[in-house]
């Protein structure tokens, strides 16, 4: 037949029509691909989701088909009834892929440029410090070394430092209003952990309570009260032109995102009723999004001179002060920079001898097995 497409025509193909044929080939190739692996992920979310996107490609199909075969010549040999069948299935492979690209984004981005804390050791000659970078959250097997690193030094007969705002009755109405946005920062901080599949940190913590009860001059908080930190925010507003502004304008800006804590106890009830795969999702897009987020350099918080430069400085004061000569403490990471200025400032001897990184976040493992 002389109208007969070359492309049923062996004799009569292109080089440029074998082009396309191959180039079909591998874009639908790549299509399925993308919809094998998105098609779980769908699942895992909810089986709506799936029957949402069959029914979007079906409508979509109509409109595409119909401009495909506007465009190409070749498409209007085929039945209109084929046209659509191709365009619905590529629709559908597409969304498919696209819904579920994030995830894959967010699970790959957490296991190539992992988060990570330093332990860093730092002395003048006669002290050592070994200070171990902390995150309120993590991967058990991240709390699981530092335990470790920490029952060490007990038996080496090293005092051990903790971070930890002390409450103060004077202070803790105005802390939790100011820095923990009126509510309590340990629940925050286990619904957050709870969220993304990680571990609160004083969960691990507990596992030292009888050694605590034992030997307490061993275990020290040396973090200041909620008091001590109402008392300098009043003195830098009331000494501080800048500082004052600052704060003002942070505080009229934070009414817009009063909604957080809401947003914080609705997830908590989502994870209460959510399946084991919407679980496992949301702990994946979590755990990309936080190393994401602390990945980047941070800008500094109009409260850094209370949160971070006041208590560096106490901190400093008491590892000057203490009479013993090896402490092991664990305290957040953004706080070295500041705590070894603070000791150089004191005694410019003080050094980081050695320095170490530690993965903070991790996929959690779920090991199972059978008894015969």
């Amino acid at each position: 037949m002389s109208d007969a497409s070359t492309f049923g025509n062996p004799d009569r193909t292109t080089g440029s029509d074998r082009f396309k044929l191959r180039l079909s080939a591998i874009i639908w190739f790549l299509l399925l691909i993308g919809f094998l692996l998105g098609l779980p992920v769908l699942i895992e979310a909810s089986i709506w989701i799936v029957a949402g996107v069959i029914v979007l490609a079906l409508l979509l199909a109509f409109p595409v088909a119909w401009i495909v075969r506007r465009l190409f010549s070749g498409q209007r040999r085929q039945h209109w009834r084929t046209s659509y069948i191709k365009a619905a299935i590529a629709i559908l492979f597409s969304l498919v892929t696209l819904l579920a690209a994030p995830i894959y984004y967010l699970a790959f981005r957490a296991a190539l440029q992992p988060l990570t804390v330093p332990q860093a050791t730092l002395s003048n000659g006669t002290k050592t410090v070994i200070f171990q970078g902390m995150m309120h959250v993590g991967s058990e097997g991240f709390y699981k070394s530092v335990i470790y690193d920490l029952e060490k030094a007990l038996s080496d007969g090293d005092v051990i430092y903790y971070e930890g705002v002390v409450g103060d009755p004077e202070g803790d109405a105005w802390f939790s209003e100011t820095l923990a946005g009126g509510g309590d920062l340990s629940t925050n901080y286990q619904v957050f952990g709870d969220a993304c599949g990680l571990q609160f940190q004083l969960n691990y913590f507990q596992l030292l309570r009888e050694d605590m009860a034992a030997h307490p001059e061993r275990h020290v908080n040396a973090d200041v009260t909620t008091a001590d930190m109402m008392h300098e925010y009043q003195r830098l507003v009331a000494t501080d032109p800048g500082f004052a502004a600052a704060v003002e304008a942070e505080r009229a800006a934070s009414k817009n995102e009063a909604a957080a804590d809401g947003g914080l106890g609705q997830v908590a009830n989502w994870l209460q009723t959510a399946t084991p795969g919407q679980k496992s999702l949301a702990g994946t897009a979590c755990r990309g999004w936080i190393t994401m987020a602390l990945s980047k350099r941070q800008e500094p918080n109009v409260l850094d001179p209370v949160i971070l430069d006041f208590r560096n400085r106490k901190l400093a004061e008491r590892i000057i002060a203490d009479p013993h000569q090896n402490i092991y403490m664990t305290y957040g990471a953004g706080h070295l920079p500041g705590l070894l200025a603070d000791l150089q400032a004191a005694d410019p001897a003080w050094e980081i001898k050695s320095l170490k990184w530690m993965r903070t976040i991790d996929t959690p493992e779920n090991l199972s097995g059978a008894i015969e």
